[in-house]
């Protein structure tokens, strides 16, 4: 499964409307529950673990991606 996909499962964001500088807690689904099992699903996708200071960072999707780089994982 892509990030993309994972995004569009979670908080009902179309591929086509997403990108880089969209910021994941002012989608209209984001609620801080659906945020945590979307950080879980991505932890199990791309078989990471990440820390508190990760999450913290993940603000938007081009953050997501970015640690997930920063972790080796190729999105």
């Amino acid at each position: 499964m892509t990030l993309a996909e994972i995004i569009k499962e979670s908080f009902s964001l179309r591929e086509a409307d997403q990108n880089d500088e969209v910021v994941l807690n002012s989608l209209e689904q984001w609620e801080s529950m659906a945020h945590m099992l979307f950080i879980t699903r991505i932890e199990e996708n791309f078989e990471v673990e990440f820390e508190g200071d990760d999450i913290f960072a993940m603000q938007t999707i081009g953050d997501i991606k970015r640690v997930l780089a920063e972790k080796g994982k190729t999105v």
